[in-house]
């Protein structure tokens, strides 16, 4: 299997509209504050991309429903912006899980349906359940996490790095497989992998013939949630052949522009970034030293 696409070079990261902050959850709690305002959020999307990152990422997160109906209201953003999909959004998965089941989970999400939307996700999920099969189910969770954005200019769909990760560690390639062929059989989109385990990762889609892969992991001169460790990521990376998206380059800003992209500048291979920005400065400045350093 292979995947080919050209990557934005700079997508803007979707955490700060929904308070995610890894190295501090008070900062974290300030800017989800401030994103309430789908205002606010609209004003820096458009903004970054003006200033070049063509790309964005949103996670199947609640509010994200919110960013994508700002997205499809706004002519230039809906016909020129580039969407990146990270699926499922996992936190919402484990507790509607365990208060509601998944028939249910499935039920609330197809209220953004039409009637035929409805009619065929429920008839499929109903069968299946009743006949154990699991693969149907994948898919079906795939396509209610997907259907809300159906509209936008989807680039690629990636998998969660929870899910991604697992995958690896219990050596399932048949399910990663099931993700992957319904991504480019029915969407016609690239599918992609997130991760914190890049190395593994790697070894783990070459063992099994996967050429070309599109990858968003962490790389960054700190090390920081580069699993198993910075050097092995750097080693295996001088010779990879996948479409790599790096994030966390700033670690949750714990390095400045400067340092991060000087670093990753030694690294050919990676030539499109995603950032997660909550001020004009610091996009402006963020990505004026990707321009700078990154060609």
């Amino acid at each position: 299997m292979s995947s080919n696409i050209k990557l934005d070079k700079i997508i803007l990261g979707h955490n700060q509209f929904f308070g995610t902050n890894h190295m501090s959850s008070q900062k974290g709690l300030a800017t989800a504050t401030f994103f309430n305002e789908i205002e606010n959020v609209l004003e820096l999307i458009e903004y970054a991309y003006d200033e070049g990152a063509t790309g964005i990422m949103l996670s199947t997160h609640p509010y994200a429903i919110n960013i994508k109906d700002a997205i499809q209201k706004n002519k230039k953003l809906k016909d020129n912006l580039n969407v990146y999909i990270l699926l499922p959004y996992m936190a919402k998965y484990v507790r509607m899980m365990n208060e509601k089941g998944l028939i249910n989970i499935i039920v609330d999400i197809l209220k953004q349906a039409n009637f035929k939307e409805k009619i065929n996700l429920m008839s499929q999920s109903t069968f299946s359940l009743i006949n154990k099969d699991f693969t149907t189910i994948l898919k079906t969770i795939l396509d209610v996490e997907i259907m809300p954005f159906k509209d936008l200019k989807i680039k690629s769909i990636f998998l969660h790095n929870s899910l991604t990760d697992i995958l690896v560690a219990l050596e399932l390639f048949n399910v990663l497989q099931i993700f992957d062929d319904r991504i480019k059989n029915k969407y016609k989109i690239i599918p992609g992998y997130c991760t914190l385990n890049f190395f593994s990762l790697s070894n783990f889609l070459k063992k099994n013939n996967y050429q070309k892969p599109t990858i968003m992991a962490p790389f960054n001169s700190i090390g920081f949630q580069m699993n198993p460790s910075k050097s092995q990521n750097e080693n295996i990376l001088k010779n990879s052949d996948a479409n790599i998206i790096a994030m966390n380059t700033l670690a949750s800003g714990f390095i400045k522009p400067k340092e991060a992209y000087k670093y990753i500048s030694q690294f050919s291979e990676i030539k499109s970034f995603i950032i997660g920005s909550s001020s004009k400065r610091h996009i402006f400045e963020t990505f004026a030293e990707i321009n700078k350093n990154i060609f």
